[in-house]
């Protein structure tokens, strides 16, 4: 069987100043260090001679160094310069730009993001552009593909946006009289929907605002990808977000950025990974959950790194330095995580901008660089490796993108946490990390596949998904809920059983209050720290096996058929993420209870395993500064196993 191939290169920003001696000689030293792969940004050479076949004649003639050099090209065809791009300034109108709630004009000072993509002149220009692209370029051996959005974003209150909207609506509802059931509003007709995200009645009118601009995404690629299609249905179409929509929170929703939807929508999806800032680099756990989150939404496919981070980001931010270990761990980490193929950002510095002299694997007069020493090695490695996909997990965590829109329109207006729902996700994914428990990110349609499923602050429970649950817990699976649980349907009315709505009499017990104070409890025996708040329940059909210290039930047990729910009556996840409580001995105490490690290794070395279609591989990760020494039991890899300090090690077992 043959392993399927690592796409390993880098994006290269093309500028005016540019020979094509100077291009050829960027490609050959990519060459030469191991990549084969370049992101040819911009696509459209605007500054070009004007002649027949402008503007991609020097699109054409790097297709051809690039296939004499042995290099593949994506064509990146929208970045974040899109007057460089599918709108040149000369075909810009003033009634293009994107607006805001005031209807003013959207102008950022970094110049990307103010495009109205419903505007159908502005769809007309981008697909007859993205056509005569393919076009173009189609018949070039050296042609990989097309990253047709790098980075989606898209906001805008003008009246093609609501026209958009009100037919989203339209589908969603199927009739007017149950928009306003569901809105409390009085519309005779969907032609009257106007921008009104009040929410003292429903939450509804913002819940549904924000669903469907994380749906636009899908709506208006569409069209583009279609253009394209119809002149090229060979090369995939690659589109990219920024980290994972479940660890970047608010930032992300307000974008908006969907990476399911976008899945749907184009062959491969792409990640832009950041990992250090001004403010630090995120932890490795983040790290794992990022990689972990993104797989999931590539239908367990895997996705590119269409941006690892090189180096710093520009000329006054010295803290986002990146060091080569650095740059290893992340590789090592994306590689493991389901990554089937990464893009460095970049080749070499900026030399005009926002970012001047920042990023890059060469440095600005193109002489290697530790970073680049890493890239080359790392290119071995990869080669005898190929492209993997982590196992499956014993432990699913549940994410419902309508909990995420629910629970941040019910604290937009109070001073909760925006991110609660995410947060508490990644709480639990936390907790499990430090038990030495890897998880999976899933969907509903994917529980049956898991041996325990976790719900955090899950808030919507239909009827539906209640008998999803039901039956997963029937079959002998282990649910473990904390914080809010099915508290409302989906058409956002409270339930009328709590907690769980239509799933209640699986939880075995029922809501009485609610409160603020006394937040520790005990179970089996072991004490754990609350958090937040606590529900006051009344056992009904349950057992406790965990007491608050007022005696009141924290922790409730209900065996159904083979399975079980466990219902802790605090916000034991979000606690974990906001740095309070021992969270991670209560997962250590369910991994101990249910068996729920496939591999272990002697703290604090951690560890995951990936596969291809020839073997299984085990990446095992120190984080800290010193070498540490300790034993793999599982899986077959059972052995002593030594980690430099920072480092990883992986091991190799063929499949017999």
């Amino acid at each position: 069987m043959e392993q399927q191939r690592f796409l390993y290169g880098t994006v290269i920003k093309l500028t005016r100043e540019d020979t094509l001696e100077d291009i050829e000689k960027n490609f050959v030293q990519m060459r030469e260090n191991g990549l084969d792969t370049v992101v040819v940004w911009p696509s459209a050479f605007w500054w070009e001679e004007k002649k027949e076949g402008y503007p991609f004649n020097t699109g054409k003639v790097l297709l051809q160094i690039a296939e004499r050099v042995g290099l593949g090209i994506i064509m990146e065809l929208a970045g974040q310069l899109p007057m460089m791009e599918y709108i040149p300034d000369f075909q810009m109108k003033d009634d293009y730009y994107a607006v805001d709630e005031k209807g003013n004009k959207k102008l950022k000072p970094a110049s990307f993001g103010y495009l109205n993509y419903f505007h159908p002149e502005v769809d007309a220009l981008i697909c007859a552009h993205y056509e005569k692209t393919a076009l173009a370029y189609r018949d070039f051996p050296a042609l990989i593909g097309y990253d047709i959005f790098n980075e989606t974003m898209f906001a805008s209150y003008d009246e093609h946006t609501l026209g958009r909207f009100r037919l989203w609506l339209q589908k969603k509802y199927k009739t007017i009289e149950e928009l306003n059931a569901v809105w409390e509003r009085t519309y005779t007709d969907f032609s009257q929907v106007a921008y009104a995200p009040w929410m003292w009645m429903s939450i509804a009118p913002a819940a549904d605002w924000g669903a469907f601009r994380k749906a636009s995404t899908g709506i208006y690629l569409k069209n583009w990808c279609d253009a394209i299609r119809k002149v090229d249905d060979k090369h995939p179409l690659i589109a990219d977000n920024i980290g994972s929509m479940i660890t970047n929170g608010t930032g992300t929703y307000e974008r908006p950025q969907d990476d399911y939807a976008l899945k749907e929508t184009v062959d491969e999806i792409g990640m832009s990974f950041y990992p250090k800032g001004v403010a630090g680099c995120k932890t490795p756990y983040t790290r794992w959950t990022t990689f972990d989150a993104f797989f999931s939404a590539s239908k367990r496919e895997g996705f590119y790194i269409s941006e690892m981070q090189t180096h710093i980001q520009a000329l006054f931010n010295p803290t986002t330095c990146v060091r080569p270990y650095e740059l290893k761990q992340w590789c090592y980490e994306a590689l493991a995580g389901g990554a089937k193929g990464l893009i460095y950002w970049m080749w070499r510095p900026f030399t005009k901008g926002l970012q001047t002299a920042g990023r890059g694997l060469v440095d600005y007069k193109n002489r290697s660089t530790p970073r680049l020493a890493f890239a080359k090695a790392f290119s071995e490695a990869v080669e005898g490796i190929g492209a993997l996909k982590p196992i499956r997990s014993k432990v699913g965590i549940l994410f419902d993108g309508q909990c995420h829109d629910f629970q941040v329109c019910y604290t937009r207006c109070y001073k909760v946490d925006q991110n609660l729902y995410m947060n508490s996700l990644c709480g639990a994914y936390q907790a499990m990390w430090d038990a030495g428990v890897r998880c999976d990110i899933v969907k509903l349609e994917e529980i049956k596949e898991y041996k325990m499923l976790i719900l955090s602050n899950h808030i919507v429970i239909g009827e539906d998904t209640a008998e999803i649950l039901t039956e997963y817990v029937r079959a002998g699976g282990i649910i473990v809920c904390d914080g809010k649980i099915g508290i409302v349907n989906e058409r956002t009315m409270l339930n009328d059983v709590l907690p769980g709505g239509a799933f209640n009499k699986a939880m075995g017990c029922e809501f009485i209050d609610t409160d603020y104070e006394g937040l520790d409890f005990t179970c089996h025996d072991k004490s754990y720290n609350g958090f937040y708040g606590r529900e006051l329940v009344e056992v009904t059909e349950g057992r406790v096996i965990g007491t608050f210290a007022d005696g009141s039930p924290a922790v409730v047990e209900k065996v159904s058929g083979r399975g079980k729910v466990i219902t802790v009556n605090t916000y034991l996840w979000y606690g974990h993420n906001r740095q309070c409580g021992n969270a991670d001995a209560f997962a250590a105490a369910l991994a101990d209870a249910y068996d729920l490690r496939d591999v272990t290794v002697t703290a604090p070395l951690k560890i995951r395993i990936s596969e291809n279609k020839n073997a299984r591989f085990v990446f095992v990760f120190n984080y800290t500064d010193e070498p540490v020494s300790g034993e793999i039991m599982g899986s077959g890899f059972d052995g002593p196993v030594t980690v430099g300090a920072q480092d990883v090690v992986v091991l190799k077992k063929e499949r017999t």
